[in-house]
């Protein structure tokens, strides 16, 4: 036997042995006798003993068949136990609060949104029992839908089904070159001037492919020819290739605000805007929606904040 019967076909064969009466047991289980005399007969051929003794005037159990309903008996008797105490199991955690709320973020969004978090959780979400953690976007689409986690800050776009994504703010691509050589007085400069250029990505398989597919194609548009040496899946590791002169990296300006030394950041003019996103389920906890609200906001401030420095 390579797999247990279902229970439907058991509770057939109990049906049989407690009424002795096929007719009967099929009117007690609503279906017809030819149902329920086939689901017997299937019983004793995948098991390969006979369980009742019929012919056209009595039914009754085998020796064999006597023991083996016994024994089915005493296991459903287990199972439906077993089955109430893990309904009341379920329910009692069910009304319970969530132990853990945890939202991810990408390792390549804004610095500002870490810090947002941070003051976010001493004030708004003080009485939660909210965590923060970092993880790719693959990571983090996984986790999701097996809710490991309850959101996400990452980057559109997102081919996922079964998610929600809110808009948070936008972001820029700078391109991250050493602060010596050609660019090193540049302050920004279209893509196209950086071709040739090997590429230190952020943003494969691993990470972020469904971004790391669309900057490659914007970025064969406007006339760059994306030469790949390397992958990364921090920031940081991408900084130190770059500081040892391995080529340039694709970023988002946001998680440029603090570069090591020997490396500088050229904003790209001519590639269009990123958009940070929080990517939830649609069944998500209720503070979900107000965190998205909370984190627009504050971004909001500070973008209107670095624009009023640079003038």
């Amino acid at each position: 036997m390579s797999a247990p019967p279902p229970l439907r076909k058991l509770q057939y064969v109990l049906a049989v042995a407690r009424e002795l009466h096929f007719r009967k047991a099929a009117e007690k289980l609503h279906v017809s006798q030819p149902a329920v005399s086939r689901q017997v007969r299937e019983c004793e051929e995948e098991f390969g003993f006979k369980i009742l003794q019929r012919d056209h005037h009595f039914v009754a159990l085998t020796k064999a068949g006597r023991s083996f309903v016994a024994d089915i008996e005493q296991i459903l008797q287990h199972l439906e136990t077993d089955l109430r105490t893990a309904i009341v199991r379920a329910q009692a955690i069910d009304r319970q609060p969530e132990s853990e709320y945890v939202v991810a973020q990408s390792p390549y969004a804004p610095l500002a949104i870490r810090r947002i978090e941070v003051k976010l959780l001493r004030s708004v979400f003080r009485k939660l029992p909210l965590r923060f953690r970092i993880l790719s976007t693959v990571e983090m689409l996984a986790a999701l839908q097996s809710d490991v986690i309850h959101a996400g800050v990452t980057f559109a776009p997102i081919e996922e089904q079964g998610v929600v994504t809110s808009p948070l703010g936008t972001d820029r691509w700078a391109a991250v070159v050493p602060a010596t050589g050609k660019f090193a007085h540049t302050r920004s400069a279209s893509i196209a001037e950086f071709d040739g250029v090997p590429v230190i990505s952020n943003g494969a398989e691993r990470t972020h492919p469904f971004l790391f597919r669309q900057l490659q194609e914007q970025c064969a548009e406007r006339g760059f020819r994306f030469r790949t040496i390397a992958e990364v899946s921090s920031p940081h590791e991408a900084f130190d290739l770059v500081r040892e002169n391995a080529g340039m990296a694709f970023l988002p300006v946001g998680v440029c605000e603090e570069l090591p030394a020997g490396i500088r950041a050229v904003l790209i003019d001519d590639l269009p805007s990123l958009q940070t996103i929080l990517v939830y389920r649609p069944n998500c906890p209720s503070f979900i929606p107000t965190l998205a609200e909370r984190l627009r906001r504050c971004l909001r401030k500070h973008a209107n904040h670095n624009e009023g420095q640079k003038k």
